[in-house]
């Protein structure tokens, strides 16, 4: 029985030293993994802490330069321009510009040709389209010069009828309306109906500063505003004469309140009462 428990005891503790042995041998390899999982990462983070530092430079660098790009230059002052010795004078030979090509010198010149041919619109005119100008002042057609009248004393002006618009100025004294030439008041514009000689007369008295209108005893009637003129009657400024077609406008000048005789010389008394 002796021999037997020593058997298994010895037995025992083989397996408890292969047990031991093969634990310790577990223990050291995990050592060595973890150890050599520790260099590992120290060596990754020596890696990384040298390439951030190198990004760091190359960052800063960068950064530096931009700044010193723009960086303002320093403000100038004009009575310092002079101070670092040198010359404010023009140079003595300009520099040399660059000759245009070919090219653009033809364009050029094909542009002035077209220039020259232009014909030249004058400051005042119209140009036609042919090309030509004209002249409002030297090739429009001459127009028969204005009649000037002194010392009117009244107008006539046709509003209706053939001849509307023309104007005829009164005189002191008897103005005859007819149609020939030898009329004050010519109505000669196509209606026939008015008399060659003395249809009517408008008569302007200085002592009594009053207009009068007859009629010349004419077969066709003359109407002061719209009523058949009888006998001499007085007319004032807007009455309407009407002989025919035609329709007079009267507007009067002188009156009660003005006058060419009022305080003038003895000149122009015989010019105004001729």
């Amino acid at each position: 029985m002796n021999f037997i428990r020593a058997i298994f005891g010895r037995k025992r503790r083989v397996s408890d030293a292969r047990a031991i042995s093969s634990q310790d041998a577990l223990e050291q390899s995990y050592r060595d993994t973890i150890g050599a999982l520790a260099d590992d990462q120290q060596a990754i983070q020596r890696r990384a802490g040298t390439a951030e530092k190198g990004v760091s430079d190359i960052l800063t660098n960068i950064s530096a330069k931009v700044n010193a790009q723009e960086a303002p230059a320093p403000a100038m002052n004009i009575w310092d321009m002079d101070d670092d010795g040198t010359s404010s004078e023009l140079p003595e030979i300009a520099p040399e510009l660059p000759s245009a090509s070919p090219a653009a010198a033809s364009a050029a010149a094909s542009r002035s040709a077209a220039r020259s041919r232009r014909t030249k619109t004058r400051l005042i005119g119209f140009e036609k389209s042919d090309g030509d100008v004209v002249d409002l002042f030297n090739d429009a057609p001459k127009a028969a010069p204005t009649q000037r009248v002194k010392f009117p004393v009244g107008w006539i002006v046709v509003i209706e009828g053939p001849g509307r618009g023309e104007t005829f100025s009164l005189m002191t004294g008897m103005s005859q309306i007819g149609r020939g030439e030898d009329q004050a008041i010519q109505l000669d514009f196509g209606d026939n109906s008015i008399s060659r000689t003395n249809h009517a007369a408008i008569v302007y008295d200085p002592e009594s500063k009053e207009f009068l209108l007859g009629h010349g005893g004419k077969s066709n009637i003359v109407r002061l505003n719209k009523k058949p003129l009888i006998s001499n009657e007085p007319i004032k400024t807007g009455d309407l004469i009407r002989i025919g077609e035609t329709v007079l406008h009267f507007v009067a000048l002188c009156d009660q309140t003005f006058s060419w005789t009022d305080g003038s010389t003895g000149e122009d008394e015989d010019v105004a009462i001729a």
